[in-house]
């Protein structure tokens, strides 16, 4: 079948070609046309001066990166963008990430296996893939101006659109009734793949009864193991406490097990799988029960009873008596009024409720207790001999709809709560049914079959994949998708309780929302609906938010990249207009996190978790695996956000920290197109090594965003546009416009520590440049040759500002110099750096713990008196490495183009798919065993102080020296206070000063 454009006309591959051809011609002039079409330029500085910024981005088709490092990354990923599925087909690879939300939508899947791995058919996180994708593409589109990314975006966004319609269309109709043991029946799909449809019967149903029967046929079902995501255990288990019916009410004390119930369970527990009826008013320590002594057939229908006479209750399987009570007394009047009556589920607020995955037919209440032979009699007729249930009695041969009639007479009509009959909001998308999203509402925990993994993360990726579309893409139809959906998020969780929501979000993964909030506030920025921010102020973690907002660290154990995009989110809806708070809340919470949480490469975490604030040595041994991708990626994005409206420097070397390193390291040096080549984890454990590949996971997915829109941070303006800020130091173009400017950056940083800006263009203009915080060395800036009167303080901006003409040339340049970074817990476990750029040690692990896993280095005997770490330093033939201490150092972002992957379908999550790679040592421990000053060794011990920091720690932090006078007064000053403190003696200050003199020639420059 020949592809299919987005305009639903048929597309050969010629057809296909002869257009891409066609349009990559006109490519040149896309830069100029914008890509927010509902906001015109000065629209888009207003809304940025109301949303509280006083900086604000360029739109991504502004910027394009030139030749170096990060262009040769990116140009990889585009590959992957291109080609992924098939590089002939242009709709090959939209077609496996849409497949599964075409079986979702009961749609055509046109023979399209799903991507794998978390995308899986019956993946509990399938469609996030899908979403990262269309942002890839999207931003592809808008750096490249290549029209395969949008036809193939365009082509997604319409058929989501068709999902999005067929999955409404179906809701819309009324729930179906099947065939039955008597006429007709009602199916329960159940949980946790199912719909979990379930019955609401009137309140106080059964109030009052003192003796009675409660009768019904059942045909229990069990789910495919092929459906499930975790097929290993039996599917059968699933049935275990799935309820056939329950009467009660909730507890009074939120969300606690009910106290007040009557139910029967389908199995017991896989230990006594036979049904199970309970009554109680204390809990389950108070149940008085009946139990059965076989199991239900499956596929089968087989006819229950319970009945009380008098304190005896009996339990009838297929109209024989298969257990007695004669204790039982307990009856439903002793429940009190009943609030919550239903067949199929339990009693909610309670932890994950299992739903019945079966067909109920002819359900009676009867006021009285039915003798034996008018059980039985309920076998061969829908009423038997007792001509049917006097209290209710639900038969479910209605044609179809919301209502089970009741056939007593008593009007107890029941209501059908599933997803037909067009009870739920039409704007639902996704991948998988609404089960989750409920399934969350009731705190179903995360993990395995039984509970779920995180519904409104997924979402998130997919909305802000159709966002993607529309603002860099200007796809309308993503727009209207995206609004649908938040529509249906506002119904979702707008009547929810704040304490529901509080328990919803604080439940460990699957409570996970992403930046969903985000999402529905940059949709209300672009269709002010004042419903989206009430849904986004709805996902709140306020145990997280309450401390951040006291500014208090209650960090430790939370799963780092469940909250570090709630913070963003709280961010974007503060800039909607919502309140103060959530921008002091989310200032605080970075402060948190940067730097007492940071590793020498700009990542976090031990595993996926935030541990104990200034842990860093402490850590390093915790697991094999550190610092996940995806917190990186959202680190970035909150820190560029937070400088719109600070535009504090700290925010942006943060920012290069991040980038240079752990960032542009995590895609693999190395085509494909079967797939993105990303690290999931970057370990900081010595000795341990990155993997690469990661189709299908979380980290997969932001990997395919943050290796196409490098340029979005290289370049800000202030809100009036008068002024011009240069971030980052990347070879680049800036097309400006409305300013009457384009900018062209040619650098080879980070592999030297120079720049050149050209501007093209003429009219007045401030420029304000980035200073790197690891400058050592000076930072100088020329214009046209000559050299400018700044203070340039490492870690700030300077501004150089006049009335720029055609062809103007500013050349920074600020020398690269090494230097190391210490742990914030021992400063003798230390990381090398040269400029932005920081250097691993190649070696295999040489050890397991803090005593015995880190290679040792000596750095002092080399230092001259301008302290840089160069004389130790050997360059070798290749770009940025080096050896030292009998080692070669590599720049990290140098990253294992190893021998090529296996097969993707073979591949497995968490990043073990690939082959092995280059270990590495991040970090090292400085041994300095005496008092060296170049070649003269003092014979004294280089003792530590109480901060850990060594005698020559504290002399030599104060370099540069001027001159060998001032070196000697550091040194004098340094040994008279370790004097003073007892550490060192008369004879060992003399010593040292006296070495430190003698090696006045060793320290020249």
């Amino acid at each position: 079948m020949a592809p299919i454009d987005s305009s639903g006309n048929g597309c050969d591959r010629r057809t296909f070609l002869k257009t891409t051809g066609a349009m990559t011609a006109g490519v040149a002039v896309y830069p100029y046309l914008g890509c927010v079409p509902n906001r015109g330029l000065v629209g888009e500085a207003a809304a940025a001066a109301e949303a509280g910024w006083s900086v604000r981005p360029f739109r991504l088709n502004q910027v394009r990166l030139g030749e170096g490092l990060f262009r040769e990354k990116q140009d990889r990923m585009l590959g992957y963008a291109r080609n992924y599925g098939s590089a002939t087909d242009v709709y090959a690879g939209p077609d496996r990430l849409l497949s599964i939300f075409r079986a979702t939508a009961g749609l055509d899947t046109r023979g399209a296996q799903p991507v794998g791995s978390w995308e899986s058919a019956s993946g509990y996180l399938r469609g996030h893939y899908a979403g990262h994708f269309l942002s890839m593409l999207a931003q592809a589109y808008a750096g490249t101006g290549d029209p395969v990314y949008k036809q193939k975006l365009d082509y997604m966004v319409s058929a989501l659109g068709e999902c999005q319609a067929a999955l409404a269309a179906a809701a819309s109709q009324p729930t179906p009734r099947v065939t039955g043991r008597h006429g007709g029946a009602l199916r329960l799909t159940g949980s946790p793949v199912g719909h979990m449809e379930h019955v609401r019967l009137p309140e106080g149903i059964v109030s009052g009864l003192r003796d009675f029967t409660i009768a019904s046929w059942i045909r229990p079902s069990v789910n495919d193991p092929s459906e499930l995501p975790h097929a290993r255990p039996e599917p059968i288990a699933l049935t275990n406490y799935a309820a056939v019916f329950n009467f009660g009410r909730p507890n009074p004390e939120y969300a606690e097990p009910p106290l007040s119930q009557m139910f029967l369970t389908v199995r017991a527990s896989n230990e006594r799988p036979v049904p199970r009826f309970a009554i109680t008013t204390t809990g389950r320590a108070g149940e008085q029960a009946l139990e059965g002594t076989t199991p239900l057939a499956t596929d089968r229908w087989t006819h229950i009873a319970v009945t009380r006479s008098g304190n005896t209750g009996t339990l009838y399987v297929n109209g024989e008596p298969v257990a007695t009570n004669p204790e039982m007394t307990l009856s439903p009047a002793d429940l009190g009024f009943t609030s919550g009556n239903w067949l199929g589920r339990h009693q909610f607020p309670q932890r994950n409720i299992s739903y019945l995955n079966g067909s109920l037919d002819e359900f009676q209440i009867y006021s009285r207790a039915l003798t034996a032979d008018e059980v039985r009699s309920l076998l061969d007729s829908a009423g038997g001999s007792a001509g049917g249930g006097d209290v209710a009695w639900y038969r479910f041969d209605e044609d179809g709809g919301p209502t089970a009639v009741d056939s007593s007479g008593n009007g107890r009509d029941a209501t059908i709560i599933g997803p037909n009959d067009g009870a739920r909001h039409p704007g639902f998308l996704s991948a998988y049914p609404e089960t989750q999203f409920i399934r969350i509402e009731e705190f179903a925990p995360y993990g395995d079959n039984q509970g779920i993994w995180a519904p409104y993360y997924t979402l998130h990726k997919i909305m802000a994949g159709l966002l993607d579309a529309y603002v860099h893409a200007e796809n309308e139809q993503a727009l209207d998708i995206v609004a649908a959906i938040g529509d249906w998020v506002h119904t979702r969780v707008g009547p929810l309780p704040p304490e529901q929501l509080e328990r919803m979000w604080d439940i460990y993964i699957a409570g996970e929302y992403g930046g969903v909030n985000e999402s529905l506030a940059q949709l209300h920025s672009l269709r002010p609906e004042q419903r989206y921010l009430e849904a986004a102020d709805r996902f709140v973690n306020m145990n997280v938010y309450g401390p951040a907002l006291a500014d208090e660290d209650r960090l430790d154990g939370r799963h780092a990249n469940t909250h570090i995009p709630q913070f963003t989110g709280y961010l974007r809806a503060y800039e909607q207009g919502e309140r103060g708070e959530l921008y002091t809340a989310t200032r605080n919470f970075w402060n948190m996190v940067v730097p007492h949480r940071i590793y020498s490469h700009g990542g976090m975490g031990v595993g996926e978790i935030f541990r104990a604030r200034g842990v860093i040595a402490g850590l390093l041994f915790a697991e094999r695996n550190h610092a996940e991708t995806c917190c990186v990626y959202n680190m970035l994005k909150l820190s560029r956000n937070l400088f719109f409206h600070a535009a504090d420097p700290k925010y942006m070397n943060y920012y290069e920290l991040a980038l240079f390193n752990q960032m542009v390291s995590s895609r693999r040096d190395r085509d494909s197109d079967v797939s993105p080549e990303v690290t999931y984890f970057v370990p900081v454990r010595p000795g341990q090594r990155r993997s690469y590949g990661n189709t299908g996971t979380c980290c997969g997915g932001t990997g395919l965003e943050n290796h196409t829109k490098y340029q979005d941070s290289i370049y800000f303006r202030s809100v009036d546009d008068t002024t011009l800020y240069v971030n980052l130091y990347i070879a680049s173009t800036l097309q400006w416009p409305e300013k009457g400017f384009a900018i062209r950056q040619e650098t080879r940083y980070p592999e030297e520590g120079a720049s050149r800006l050209i501007v093209n263009g003429s009219g007045p203009l401030e420029i304000k440049l980035r200073v790197p915080e690891w400058v050592r060395k000076g930072y100088t800036v020329a214009i046209n040759g000559e050299v400018q009167t700044l203070e340039a303080v490492p870690g700030t901006y300077v501004t150089v500002s006049r009335r720029w003409q055609d062809g103007d040339r500013i050349d920074i340049d600020m020398p690269f110099s090494f230097r190391v970074e210490r742990a914030l817990d021992d400063p003798a476990m230390q990381s090398v750096y040269y400029g932005p750029t920081m250097l691993a040690v190649q070696e295999d692990p040489v050890g397991e713990d803090l005593e015995t896993g880190f290679i040792h280095v000596s750095f002092y005997r080399y230092l001259k008196l301008d302290g840089d770490l160069a004389p130790a330093m050997r360059p070798t033939d290749r770009p940025m490495y080096f050896t030292t201490n009998g080692l070669t150092l590599a720049p990290f972002y140098v990253a294992d183009p190893a021998p090529p992957m296996p097969d993707p379908a073979d591949a497995t999550m968490l990043g073990r798919q690939a082959p092995p790679t280059q270990p590495y040592h991040m970090y090292l421990r400085r041994r300095e065993p005496t008092v060296v000053f170049g070649s003269i060794d003092s014979g004294v011990e280089n003792t530590r102080g109480p901060d850990g920091l060594t005698l020559l720690d504290t002399i030599w932090d104060q370099a540069p020296f001027q001159g060998h006078s001032q070196f000697m007064a550091a040194v004098e000053q340094a040994t008279q206070q370790w004097e003073a403190r007892g550490v060192l003696t008369a004879d060992q200050t003399a010593a040292v000063v006296d070495a430190a003199r003698r090696a006045e020639a060793d320290l020249r420059v």
